[in-house]
């Protein structure tokens, strides 16, 4: 369908990859949302479909109003009309505004939000990047209180209807107040605990939200003795100490950047989310990219409000995807090798764009050690640091594959250190013999044929690949 000219400037439906990204973070199942620039109802369906209870929307168009308006109680025109009593019952509102007037469009809803609702928007970016008015320094405002920002690019560009906007996804969680502040906190009993293994103990997660709850609620108290305390010092003298929340890197006697309570909740929240996801020590098992990867999606999740069915919900997922990132993990620590050098896989020169090749069960790596003539250690093996923890991102991706516990292992670095080794002779460390150069290189082998074809069938099941027949035979 024609949608360029087809009823106004501002109707970009949204796609259901869009939707899907909008989505990630949050759970629709079984509640009550609202969609206020419906459209012909993509979102809507896509909410229907994943659970929500019911949807209420609002659509400003009469032909798109009519279309969905089959879909959904439609309960005005123009969103920008909608009362806080009208939407009081609501959980969520997930909206891809006309980009024309989204600014309007999200400071509204969280206006009329009612406390405890979460709020999923897109917005163009420029939108959210320049601060030259008062309503996009209040978004930011609100982003860096109760939410977060994140760049998505130019997600329409292959949508129904096309556009080069660059895009930002926006999400708000608007605050309860008061008596009911942490309401919702605790919604949870051991028994709804999702099995995770062990990973989490509900005893710990509980004690951490418990912990998270006393501090906010004392902030207030404190900081009235703060206050008083000034006062009396101030009435006898001004001595070179002032009490009061500071951020812990500025110089609490001078620094005029006084801590709010909604400042110091958010920077809790996120201090508390990393304390539960240093517990899964994902570093270890991982590579330094999907590492960064892993990270990114670690800073989004701590914007979220720190309650135990969220704690849940974020560790199940990554006990979920756990196999997809060790599968990336493969990929990269065997792309790697295979890009140091022609010698190192069956693909030779054209590793980048022949297929089905594997690795060699011996390669080598550049730049792993160095060589130092003037030292008094010359005689041994000195690692580069970079190299080495190259390195240890193939081990782990061995680990994964082998059922080996990476705790086990000893490092490289470790291994090279405590073994004294010399230069040109052979060690046997990990998976691998391995032999180190003073020219900067590192031999290694594969100590058991099978661990050796077990890595190359993994990666090629991956990628797809059929492995060459004159090795099948041999794995089997």
């Amino acid at each position: 369908m024609d949608y360029q000219n087809l009823f106004n400037q501002d109707f970009y439906p949204t796609p259901v990859e869009v939707i899907e990204r909008m989505m990630s973070m949050s759970d629709v199942n079984g509640k009550i949302v609202l969609e206020p620039s419906a459209g012909k109802g993509d979102i809507v369906d896509w909410l229907k479909e994943h659970g929500a209870k019911s949807v209420i929307c609002c659509e400003i168009n009469n032909d798109l109003a009519t279309v969905v308006g089959n879909k959904a109680n439609l309960i005005a025109s123009d969103f920008l009309t909608v009362t806080p009593d009208m939407v009081s019952h609501i959980d969520m509102i997930v909206m891809n505004p006309p980009f024309s007037q989204s600014l309007k469009h999200i400071l509204h809803a969280y206006e009329v939000a009612p406390e405890g609702c979460e709020i999923i928007a897109l917005c163009n970016d420029d939108t959210y990047r320049y601060r030259d008015t008062q309503d996009k320094d209040r978004l930011r405002e609100l982003v860096d209180l109760y939410g977060n920002s994140e760049y998505i690019g130019q997600m329409f560009k292959t949508a129904e209807r096309r556009t080069d906007v660059d895009v930002r996804l926006i999400r708000l969680y608007k605050p309860r107040t008061g008596a009911h502040e942490f309401d919702d906190f605790f919604d949870m009993t051991e028994d709804e605990a999702p099995n995770t293994a062990g990973i989490v103990q509900y005893n710990y997660v509980q004690d951490l939200v418990s912990k998270y709850k006393d501090a906010v609620e004392m902030f207030d108290e404190v900081m009235e003795h703060n206050k008083r305390i000034n006062e009396l010092c101030e009435s006898i003298g001004y001595p070179p100490i002032i009490f009061g929340a500071r951020k812990a890197n500025e110089d609490a006697r001078w620094s005029e950047n006084k801590i709010t309570r909604d400042e110091f909740k958010k920077a809790l929240q996120k201090s508390a989310w990393k304390q539960v996801f240093r517990e899964f020590n994902m570093g270890k098992y991982v590579t330094q990219k999907v590492m960064e990867d892993l990270n990114r999606a670690i800073e989004i999740a701590s914007d979220m409000p720190f309650t135990m069915k969220n704690i849940y919900k974020l560790v199940l997922n990554l006990v979920q995807t756990h196999g997809d990132r060790m599968q990336q993990t493969l990929v990269e620590a065997f792309d790697y090798i295979c890009s140091l050098s022609a010698e190192n896989s069956t693909a030779g020169e054209k590793w980048k764009t022949n297929s089905d090749y594997m690795i060699n069960r011996k390669f080598i790596v550049p730049y792993m050690t160095e060589y130092r003539d003037w030292s008094s250690y010359r005689d041994y093996v000195e690692l580069n640091t970079y190299g080495s923890s190259k390195i240890e991102d193939v081990v782990k991706a061995l680990c994964y594959i082998t059922g080996t516990n990476y705790d086990d292992m000893r490092s490289l670095s470790q291994f090279v250190r405590e073994m004294n080794m010399v230069w040109g002779k052979w060690y046997y460390w990990g998976f691998f013999k391995i032999k180190g150069f003073k020219k900067g290189t590192m031999h290694f082998e594969f100590q058991d044929e099978d661990t050796w074809y077990k890595f190359n069938q993994a990666v090629a099941k991956v990628k797809g690949w059929q492995l060459p027949k004159q090795h099948k035979q041999k794995g089997k």
